[in-house]
Parts: structure tokens; sequence; C-alpha cells
């Protein structure tokens, strides 16, 4: 009978989790840490106080955990963006970097970042798990498509890694900024096109077999 109760629980715990994670993740990004409110992150779940103090110690774990789950999310979508990517080299770059962007300029990943910028003093950790799960891991994965093409002859890369996080920040060009300062104008996908497309050619030329 007690086991029976305690598999009953166990979902009901993890949704109660999953709501106040929701809750958290919305009052996080439109406060910010420091003004947010447990009792304001409490009602958007539809919980009280004291469930979500059952769940976490305080609001600093609550916001760690909002931050995991959001760069686990962010995690998953890379994997699934940047899969070989078929056809010719610079219609795979410019694909991959097409990819990149549209991750990269998501409100919800563009809301992640700037929590991890406005926070990176006061949690530190934070920002190194932001980093590590997010941009290295993009350049990573860039890394190793470049190694297979220079492997193959089609490109001449030396050096994977560092050509990798030449090619992301040539992708970015001034849209990432505009983006984290609230100025880029929408919609984006010309724009997107555009600044890839000169990251590619400009790649290309500097790393021509």
């Amino acid at each position: 009978m007690h086991s029976s109760r305690t598999a009953h629980a166990a979902p009901r715990m993890a949704e109660k989790r999953s709501k106040i994670l929701a809750g958290a993740r919305e009052v996080f990004r439109e406060a910010g840490f420091q003004r947010a409110s447990v009792d304001v992150i409490a009602a958007r779940a539809g919980v009280s106080k004291a469930t979500v103090y059952n769940h976490f110690s305080d609001k600093k774990a609550l916001f760690v955990a909002s931050v995991v789950e959001a760069t686990d999310e962010l995690s998953a979508s890379l994997a699934a963006c940047l899969e070989r990517p078929g056809g010719g080299v610079e219609q795979a770059l410019r694909a991959m970097g097409e990819k990149i962007m549209a991750l990269w300029l998501a409100p919800p990943v563009a809301a992640l970042y700037r929590q991890a910028i406005s926070e990176a003093q006061r949690l530190p950790e934070i920002g190194r798990m932001v980093f590590e799960r997010g941009t290295a891991a993009i350049y990573d994965a860039v890394a190793q498509h470049l190694a297979r093409w220079n492997e193959s002859g089609a490109l001449r890369v030396d050096d994977p890694p560092t050509a990798a996080i030449t090619f992301v920040a040539l992708c970015h060009g001034d849209l990432v900024m505009r983006m984290r300062l609230g100025v880029l104008e929408y919609p984006v996908d010309q724009a997107v096109r555009d600044t890839v497309d000169r990251a590619v050619r400009t790649f290309v030329r500097a790393h021509r077999s």
C-alpha cells in the first residue's frame, strides 16, 4: 500500500517541480535574480510558497535549477541543429551558420544569456554553465565539421577549434550584440542570411584548400 502511494506521489512531485521551474523562469526573465520574489514565483506556478521550499532550499537554488533546465534545452536544440550538414562545403557552412544564428537569436536563448551576463558577478557558476553548455558546445560541434573537411581536403583548417570560434564570430556579425541590447529589428531572416553569407565567403577565402 505504501509503495503504491509513493508511486503515485512521484509524478505529482515532478509535475509540481516542473510548474515551479516554469514560473521561476518567467519571473527571473522579467525581474532578474535580485528583484525576483519567491512569493511571485509561487503564485505564477500556482503553488504555495511552502511547496517551492519543499523542492528548492532557497532562491539561489531555484535560479540555478532554472538555468540548468534552460541550458539542457539549449544543448538538445544544438544537437538537433548541428547534425552533419549535407551538400558542398559552402552550402553546408551556410546551413550551419543560419541554424546557429536562428538558435542564438531565439527569445528564450537570448533571455538565458542576458540572465547569465546580469548575474555573472554575483553567481559566476551561472556564466560558466551557460558558456560550457551553449557557446563552447557550438564551438566544439563546428570544430568537428571543420576537422572532417580538413581531412577530406575540402578546406585547409590547421586549427579547427580556433577556426570554429572565428566562423561563429563572423556569423554573429552585429546581430547578437544588437539582440542583447534590445535594438535588433524583426523579422531578422534576411539579415541573418546576409550576415551568414558574408561570413561563409570570408571564411572560405581564408581556408580554401
